[in-house]
């Protein structure tokens, strides 16, 4: 081979080679300014699924209260309106600061029977207390949430004069004329209006001269 020869060949290899190293360095460059561009964008918050929490409305309720004359003892009523039409009613006493709870009753009902808290539910010397029902009667209680008769829970007012046979319907029980009578109001077959005292707990009714 001449030194001709020799130098050409040299200088042909020596284009492809710096050929090469052009090659991967453009393709480097290429590279880290790719990576360098999809880091440096900025994200975009639109893009981003969102789980949205819509909230399930819970039932209505309803809260009454009465405190007894004292200001001491506290009936409250918790009255739930339920997804088919019904009404759960909560009775509970406890003291005014909330402390001592006990359930005293607890129904479901439906319209149209009621049941509701009377702004003179508690006897005076806070033993016992009374809840309105269907506007009229009156279904009694010992406050401290114990039987008030053997095996009972309560006396039903209505249900009491039905059992002694007396024919008067009642109208409304105003109230308590001691720590043991509760009045109750009626009205006879020829539409007399006529006073009862209820006593509690021997469920003695007593007929009064005169009505309240």
């Amino acid at each position: 081979m001449t030194t001709r020869h020799k130098i050409e060949l040299e200088t042909i290899s020596f284009v492809f080679l710096a050929a090469f190293l052009s090659s991967v360095v453009v393709w480097q460059s290429n590279k880290s300014l790719k990576d360098w561009f999809y880091t440096s964008l900025p994200f975009n918050a639109s893009n981003k699924t969102d789980t949205v929490v819509t909230p399930v409305p819970g039932p209505k309720v309803d809260i009454a209260s009465q405190t007894s004359p004292d200001g001491v003892k506290l009936l409250t009523m918790k009255k739930t309106h339920n997804s088919d039409s019904t009404f759960t009613y909560v009775f509970t006493t406890s003291d005014q600061s909330g402390s001592n709870q006990k359930q005293i009753y607890t129904v479901k009902a439906a319209e149209p029977q009621t049941f509701g808290v009377p702004y003179n539910a508690w006897s005076p010397d806070n033993k016992y207390v009374f809840i309105q029902k269907n506007g009229r009667d009156a279904l009694i209680f010992k406050a401290n949430g114990e039987e008030i008769g053997p095996n009972q829970m309560y006396f039903d007012v209505e249900d009491n004069f039905v059992q002694k046979g007396i024919k008067n319907k009642l109208s409304e029980v105003t109230g308590w004329a001691s720590e043991t009578l509760v009045i109750a109001n009626t009205f006879t077959p020829e539409n007399n209006k006529i006073s009862y005292w209820f006593e509690v707990p021997s469920k003695a009714i007593i007929q009064l001269s005169s009505q309240f």
